[in-house]
């Protein structure tokens, strides 16, 4: 046993004390914790459910309960004209007026895959005023899906990380 019990106890508690203090994050912290996370290629945990949006939108019917399943998503909320799935790191908000899927839009917030995952996963991209479009082409229904990534930072490289990737059919079709 201790002889002084309540030294004890009170070494305890300033240590404690001292370990949580030392453990507070800064906000610069936080940053160089997500660009770890993200790391300095990207992070590639989206762009499965970015490849399957576009699968989906290629579909002549593109209703939300078929979209979401080709996600492997749950709709956490639904509105008339939109719908939200969250994911780890990540949501997905679908534009549908009616039932009818019309847009994806991916807001990135821990899951930041790279431009040039990007590039890699959906060919070579034109540069737009908000960042980088993609063009994908359904061979059987002949759709055309564009895809937009959006940097985080202006001008977009090719390590440029990505905030948000918007997917939508392409007028005309």
């Amino acid at each position: 046993m201790l002889k002084y019990p309540r030294l004890a106890s009170s070494l305890l508690v300033i240590v404690c004390a001292m370990a949580a203090c030392t453990r507070g994050d800064s906000l610069e912290d936080i940053a160089e914790q997500q660009s770890e996370r993200s790391g300095p290629g990207g992070n590639d945990a989206a762009l499965d459910r970015v490849r399957a949006a576009v699968r989906a939108m290629a579909q002549p019917d593109r209703n939300l309960d078929y979209v979401a399943a080709e996600m492997e998503g749950v709709i956490k909320a639904r509105t008339k004209s939109q719908a939200l799935i969250h994911y780890e790191g990540y949501r997905v908000t679908f534009v549908t007026p009616g039932d009818q899927v019309t847009q994806v839009t991916f807001d990135l917030i821990e899951a930041k895959p790279s431009m040039r995952q990007m590039t890699e996963a959906f060919g070579t991209p034109s540069e737009v005023a908000k960042g980088m479009l993609y063009e994908q082409s359904s061979g059987s229904t002949g759709a055309r899906i564009h895809i937009l990534a959006e940097p985080v930072s202006t001008p977009a490289e090719e390590s440029s990380l990505v905030r948000r990737i918007i997917v939508r059919r392409a007028r005309g079709r």
